[in-house]
């Protein structure tokens, strides 16, 4: 006898009200399987090479620190419902339109 069954020994049973009878008389369903078939979706993100904030150029990383640094000291802005004070507001808009990546 092992010290696991020992302690199942003082468990109540895992189904209660029922007769063992009845689970029994019960067929139980049996998981299916289907196959699924892949999707082809086109990429959501750009997955060129430059798309990363160690290649970005300057300025949008500069945007990007301004903002990340006002809002993480400002207790009127609040990023993740889109709420900002004034100067968040125009940090925010300001990363929003710096270009990531420089187009030749």
């Amino acid at each position: 006898m092992s010290l696991l069954s020992g302690l199942l020994d003082h468990l109540p049973p895992a189904v209660t009200s029922t007769d063992s009878t009845e689970l029994r008389s019960r067929p139980e369903p049996h998981p299916r399987l289907v196959l699924a078939n892949s999707v082809e979706r086109p990429p959501q993100f750009s997955t060129s090479p430059h798309a990363s904030a160690a290649t970005a150029t300057p300025e949008w990383r500069q945007a990007r620190d301004q903002y990340l640094n006002h809002i993480m000291a400002c207790r009127g802005c609040y990023a993740p419902t889109g709420r900002h004070c004034t100067v968040g507001a125009h940090l925010r808009a300001s990363y929003d339109n710096t270009p990531m990546e420089a187009h030749p």
